[in-house]
């Protein structure tokens, strides 16, 4: 009987033994996961606040391309060659060159320009090269950078037209403008019943087939489509004595700070080099930008 009872206790004390090695070792096992799990998770949350801390510019370089808003249909500013259909233009270029500085590739989207400005804001685009211009209403929304290039707005009639000569004489007639443009806001800030229009083109055969009184533009454009058209029928009948800068807007607030001051740095570069000067000859055969 005590044989019995020896050997019963030896085997409860050999399986009690066996199992506290198990459970030991399962310890160890746990604890040396829980350690994994907690670098893994640890390096997931730098991962995200790296990647919340990268400002805009940051993300453009990541990507290695900048995604810039244009119309496509405003001559000289950006258009189609009616050769090659590719896009080109004084603003084509211009963006171009800018992201060449960043050491991006330049990735254009072509938009009317009321939606341009809007995927500036929404993020949808990273940039907006197309003419323009700084107003107090859009710096309210948009930081924008350094003015690359300089313009004056003008009306253009009929060149039979004698009832305007001024801003003042819109008052009651009516003009044809892009929607959302900065030419829209003067033509209604002046009285005019104003039609939205798409292409530059299109303003001035609503003028050319009496549609319209007027058209408010760009110097500049105007002064290409009667070169390039040769028409006589179409005068400019206005110029506004306020200076129209041109600049590239961005979304508000500070994601953008060092992607607005990288931009006014490739800016001033492409100025000093004589880049600007040329890529502005080459298109209006005059140097539009130096103030």
């Amino acid at each position: 009987m005590k044989r019995k009872l020896s050997m019963l206790l030896t085997t409860v004390l050999v399986s009690a033994s066996i199992i506290a090695c198990g459970s030991q070792g399962g310890a160890t096992e746990n604890a040396d996961e829980a350690p994994a799990a907690e670098t893994a998770q640890a390096d997931a949350t730098d991962a995200e606040n790296e990647s919340a801390t990268e400002d805009h510019l940051a993300r453009i370089k990541a990507a290695g391309k900048i995604t810039i808003a244009t119309e496509g249909v405003w001559s000289p500013f950006t258009y189609h060659d009616p050769e090659t259909d590719e896009l080109v233009g004084f603003d084509v270029e211009v963006a171009a060159a800018i992201a060449k500085k960043l050491g991006v590739e330049p990735e254009f989207k072509e938009v009317a320009f009321d939606g341009g400005l809007t995927g500036v804001t929404t993020g949808t685009f990273d940039m907006m090269a197309n003419g323009v211009d700084v107003t107090p209403d859009r710096s309210e929304t948009y930081d924008f950078t350094d003015p690359y290039a300089y313009d004056h707005a003008v009306v253009v009639t009929l060149a039979s037209n004698d009832s305007i000569s001024s801003f003042e004489d819109l008052n009651g007639k009516t003009t044809a403008n892009s929607a959302g443009s900065t030419y829209e806001a003067m033509g209604i800030k002046y009285g005019a019943v104003v039609s939205n229009v798409d292409t530059l083109g299109e303003t001035m055969t609503l003028v050319l087939n009496g549609t319209v009184d007027a058209t408010i533009n760009a110097n500049t454009s105007a002064q290409d489509y009667f070169n390039t058209t040769g028409t006589t029928d179409l005068k400019v009948a206005a110029v506004d004595s306020e200076v129209t800068m041109y600049a590239v807007p961005l979304a508000k607030g500070s994601d953008n700070d060092s992607l607005r001051a990288a931009i006014n740095q490739a800016i001033a570069e492409l100025r000093a080099d004589g880049t600007l000067s040329e890529i502005s000859v080459k298109y209006f055969g005059a140097d539009i930008t130096a103030e």
